[in-house]
């Protein structure tokens, strides 16, 4: 995928020798944006309805969340459901796997990164 992700560190990821301290997402088109946290859910922990209608890209088939501690971060029901209905697959990983997976994702996805700073 594009941007590629170089590394992970001490609540940092590099992409392009940036480093980001902030809970972000990379859109289809691969922008890197500081995420939008919910207006129903303003702590940073669950990914709302809300905040899946502003990540969702007709283009893409799946979303890579990274998470330091994936227990940390939740997708509500609603989220859940609006994804299924669109046919995109929700994939919640540790965030080293998720930067391996995302390095290495061939389709057309978005990638939600949960740094705990």
């Amino acid at each position: 995928m594009f941007p590629n992700i170089n590394t992970s560190k001490n609540g940092k990821i590099t992409i392009k020798e940036k480093a980001i301290n902030f809970d972000f997402h990379i859109d289809a088109l691969g922008n890197i944006l500081k995420r939008k946290l919910s207006k129903k859910h303003p702590e940073k922990q669950i990914l709302s309805l809300d905040e899946a209608d502003q990540l969702y890209d007709p283009n893409i088939n799946e979303l890579i969340i990274g998470c330091d501690i994936p227990e940390k971060i939740q997708i509500s029901n609603e989220a859940t459901d609006f994804f299924e209905e669109k046919k995109c697959k929700i994939k919640l990983l540790p965030l080293k796997e998720a930067i391996t997976y995302w390095n290495r994702y061939e389709g057309h996805a978005i990638g939600l990164f949960h740094l705990a700073n």
